[in-house]
């Protein structure tokens, strides 16, 4: 009977799943240092002279299932450039909620943890431990709480087109640019708006 009822919850969430469903991909870059900045003076590449704002180019996809109409699991993963010019990676999963839908318009908000992973900067001149990451060859951290607030925009019945303040690195934010496909989605027509579903 346990065996029935685990088949039964597999398929029903396999339905869910496949309800609907996106991978996306966006371009990183700008973004905001509120750390301490002690390494500043060594950066090799930044816009201004002060430790923020920051210009690290990279790369982000993701993919997204909904379990409700509003709520989703989407796991992210990142690569880009560092201000040191070194690989930095970081690795995302979070619990979304849409805030609202209106019509073509839609803002969600995604909770969960990211770890954060960067060639070691320790064997650059001048460089001063922030004692943020744990130090090794690869130097990481975990954030037990992150965050994501991502625009998007319908721009047919396959695509949307996003805009997203994402967590870029452990004290700071940055923002992200790309599109949206949909595998599976349920319609789009407004139907009453707003909507909070």
């Amino acid at each position: 009977m346990r065996f029935l009822a685990l088949v039964a919850a597999m398929f029903f969430m396999f339905d869910v799943a496949w309800a609907q469903c996106n991978v996306s991909a966006a371009f990183t870059g700008f973004g905001f240092d509120f750390g301490k900045g002690e390494n500043v003076g060594i950066y090799k590449r930044k816009i201004t002279e002060d430790k923020s704002p920051i210009f690290e180019p990279g790369l982000r996809f993701g993919v997204e299932v909904y379990a409700s109409p509003a709520t989703s699991i989407k796991a992210v993963q990142t690569f880009r450039y560092d201000v040191m010019n070194r690989i930095s990676m970081s690795s995302q999963i979070m619990l979304r909620f849409r805030v609202f839908r209106v019509y073509k318009h839609s803002v969600s908000l995604g909770v969960g943890p990211t770890a954060f992973f960067r060639k070691s900067w320790s064997d650059i001149d001048g460089y001063a431990d922030e004692d943020i990451y744990h130090d090794g060859a690869t130097q990481y951290k975990i954030c037990w709480l992150s965050a994501e607030l991502e625009y998007n925009y319908v721009l047919g019945r396959d695509w949307d087109a996003s805009f997203a303040l994402t967590h870029m690195h452990p004290k700071g934010m940055g923002f992200a640019i790309g599109m949206k496909y949909w595998f599976t989605r349920k319609s789009n027509k407004c139907g009453t708006c707003p909507s909070f579903k």
